[in-house]
């Protein structure tokens, strides 16, 4: 047993980054437009205009928007007034580990066919540029795609969601951002050493 787990320790990955609020639920207040350089919801708006807390809800005006979360009952609409817009959230991670940041992206159907561009961004550099036509999208039909992008972390790092492209109260729909670690591979050189413990073990 113990050599046993002298392998799985050799081998075990860091501790996960988290999320907070990624699938932006918190604090589930109802609509919420906010402004550049606020935060609400543990994710802050990175300008140069506002975002807006989607409220999937039954409306008069929005027809079918009790269908068009992704998951849960709140998504982000990247353009929520005026420009396109972002919003970042800054994460404690461990130097050198590699990161997989998985999110959902569509667009806001109510102003007809767009084309919604965003890009990811790990730290002020773009880690993936990403693309969602709204042409054909319904509110119970957001056509919402998964994505992901690998990062390294630095012990500190910021991970924000820049909105490209969208028409006034009308961009890029962001839903269930989450984060994992990637399994570094093991070593043939761990391998090996718990094979032969292993095999001493059995004699």
């Amino acid at each position: 047993m113990r050599c046993m787990m002298l392998v799985v320790a050799l081998s075990a990955a860091p501790a996960c980054a988290d999320v907070f609020n990624g699938g932006f639920e918190l604090p589930g207040t109802g609509f919420q437009s906010v402004g550049a350089g606020a935060t609400f919801g543990g994710w802050t708006c990175a300008g140069p205009s506002g975002i807006e807390f989607v409220h999937a809800t039954p409306s008069a005006q929005l027809p079918g928007l009790e269908a068009s979360a992704y998951e849960g009952q709140y998504w982000i609409d990247l353009t929520g007034v005026g420009a396109p817009s972002g919003i970042y959230q800054d994460l404690v991670t461990t130097a050198g580990v590699q990161y997989e940041v998985s999110f959902a992206m569509a667009g806001n159907v109510w102003s007809g066919a767009q084309i919604m561009n965003m890009n990811v961004l790990w730290n002020g550099g773009v880690a993936g540029s990403f693309s969602h036509n709204t042409a054909g999208r319904t509110a119970f039909d957001m056509g919402w795609t998964v994505h992901t992008v690998t990062v390294v972390g630095t012990g500190s790092d910021r991970l924000q969601f820049q909105g490209l492209s969208g028409s006034q109260a009308a961009g890029v729909a962001l839903d269930a951002v989450a984060m994992r670690v990637v399994p570094a591979p093991v070593s043939a050189g761990v391998l090996a050493v718990g094979g032969m413990l292993l095999a001493r073990r059995r004699r």
